[in-house]
């Protein structure tokens, strides 16, 4: 059952690209519905009744081509399925939601899946490689000459990426002389030396990285993301669903190494770094695509902290805010093509008077500002909370403070676009499935936050309680970095400066690679050092 999950996508993207356009949406609509009631129908079976694994050809499980859905990869397949019914609503009506979009859009959802399910290393590989072509297509789909450009940047800089999987399983298959990682996890148990595991380790982590855009690997991704002529609905589903399959597959990969190798400390330091530098260039920037783009990065690597810091609740909060993360920035990618289409700019200096012009936008807009910048009551505090309560370490603390305070800065800036007056562009009429599916986006992010604990449970089978006077005080916090933003946005980022000259700079495809190279020798030798 979990291979319909995988083909039944790519096989209604490719009857719907055949079909007449008057046929294809309602197919797509009606196949989505079904599709996320089907997930969902998985997620209880497995909620109820533990792992479901599906072996192809009857072989033995762990020699057997196989997917694999536990808790966790399939929380990842349900998110990704409910949040492509928003998607297609948002892009009915636009002029690119035509058979080709159909057929590569439906396509990235099936390897999606099977990124998410798949137990073998190869079929990952197969995943991420053909995925890479998909994506690049959606990035050039206008034609325009900047999206072709950051398309084949992506391109080729993620098949390189990809190869060190491919190498790195070739290595594991020489040693184990199997493919399914939860196999070659048992098998690691036996092994002499944990250093004949540093090479494939290293490789593997090195595409990982990658895929998550931590640094100095990140690059790539504002290039993909912030493409200006990609579609919203595309740069949406990049940021909010596409970039968390490295961040499942960092989390699988550290699980299957886990007998020999524990690397949570490398990393821990990697996502901070991570999340400093992706905010201090998201303040840079002019264009709102670049902002949010930039803020990816530093989401990601505000993740990836909480999932290294060797505690359960910053390990589910993380998880958590994988979520949280697709439904806000999903939104604020979402809202930011509306904005464009209505303003005709995307400088955030040139764009004013949001609630003004338009009310409902603006008010999907702020409420995804409030879920990333962890605002009470919405989610992005519940799933913070959950990582700050993963530490007792006061300097992890102030760490923590500090990538909130990023964020928070990045976001006053960005909601200055929703007050004041402006003019600027021709108004146009936007279109209300567009309009409606950001706003629904939005709402959903100050409701998974009233029912945070509830989620939780519920989603990740994981209980937590929010003691409120740490909450009423975390609040407290949050009032007082609006209170710095605003100060900071004022006295130093409005004026630009250093602040924009570091927003400009940028790898080139050269760099992007050596940086690949460098990346892979620092793993290699800090894991010589501490094994």
């Amino acid at each position: 059952m979990l291979g319909i999950l995988v083909l039944a996508p790519i096989l209604v993207g490719v009857i719907a690209y055949v079909l007449s356009e008057r046929l294809a949406k309602p197919l797509l609509f009606i196949f989505q519905l079904a599709f996320a009631a089907f997930a969902f129908s998985q997620f209880m079976a497995v909620k109820a009744n533990g792992p479901i694994v599906w072996s192809t050809g009857g072989y033995e499980d762990g020699i057997a081509l196989s997917l694999y859905a536990d808790s966790l990869s399939i929380f990842m397949v349900l998110m990704t399925a409910a949040f492509y019914i928003a998607f297609l609503v948002y892009a009915v009506n636009e002029d690119y939601f035509k058979s080709k979009f159909y057929f590569l859009f439906m396509t990235l959802q099936g390897l999606m899946m099977g990124l998410f399910l798949s137990s073998d290393l190869f079929n990952i590989f197969v995943f991420l490689e053909v995925s890479t072509v998909v994506v690049a297509i959606l990035i050039m789909i206008n034609k325009e000459k900047q999206a072709i450009y950051d398309g084949m940047i992506y391109f080729f800089v993620n098949v390189i990426g990809s190869s060190f999987l491919l190498f790195g399983t070739g290595m594991l298959y020489r040693t184990f002389g199997l493919l399914d990682m939860r196999a070659i996890s048992e098998s690691m148990q036996h092994l002499d030396s944990a250093k004949a595991m540093i090479l494939p380790y290293g490789m593997l982590m090195v595409t990982v990285s990658l895929k998550t855009a931590v640094t100095p690997l990140f690059s790539w991704l504002p290039k993909a993301h912030g493409t200006p002529s990609a579609p919203p609905v595309v740069s949406a589903v990049l940021s909010g669903l596409y970039i968390k399959s490295g961040v499942y597959l960092f989390i699988r990969f550290n699980e299957m190494f886990s007998p020999v190798i524990d690397m949570q400390t490398f990393f821990f330091w990697v996502g901070f770094i991570t999340s400093v530098v992706g905010f201090m260039m998201a303040l840079g920037q002019h264009d709102i695509k670049l902002i949010l783009a930039y803020h990816t990065v530093s989401q990601i690597g505000l993740i990836m902290v909480g999932l290294n810091m060797a505690s359960e609740i910053a390990f589910w909060g993380a998880v958590y805010h994988i979520f949280n993360h697709a439904i806000f920035k999903s939104t604020l990618f979402l809202t930011a093509g509306l904005i464009y289409h209505e303003y005709g700019t995307r400088d955030v200096y040139e764009i004013r008077g949001l609630f003004k012009r338009m009310p409902w936008v603006a008010a999907a807009t702020a409420l995804a500002i409030l879920g990333i910048t962890g605002a009470p009551f919405f989610n992005g505090s519940i799933s913070k909370y959950m990582i700050a309560h993963g530490t007792y370490d006061y300097n992890v603390t102030i760490m923590l403070n500090i990538i909130n305070l990023g964020t928070t800065m990045s976001f006053v800036k960005y909601a200055t676009m929703l007050f004041g007056e402006n003019t600027k562009g021709k108004r146009v009429k936007s279109d209300v499935f567009a309009v409606g599916a950001s706003l629904v986006m939005g709402i959903a992010s100050f409701f998974t936050g009233i029912f945070g604990e509830a989620m939780t449970l519920f989603l990740l089978n994981y209980e937590v309680h929010v003691n409120m006077d740490e909450y009423i005080q975390k609040g407290m916090v949050y009032v007082l970095m609006i209170v710095a933003g605003i100060g900071f946005y004022h006295g130093i980022i409005k004026h630009g400066g250093l602040i924009t000259r570091i927003g400009h700079l940028e790898l080139t495809f050269n760099g992007i690679i050596t940086a690949m190279t460098g990346y892979f020798v620092v793993v290699v030798l800090f894991l010589n050092f501490i094994l």
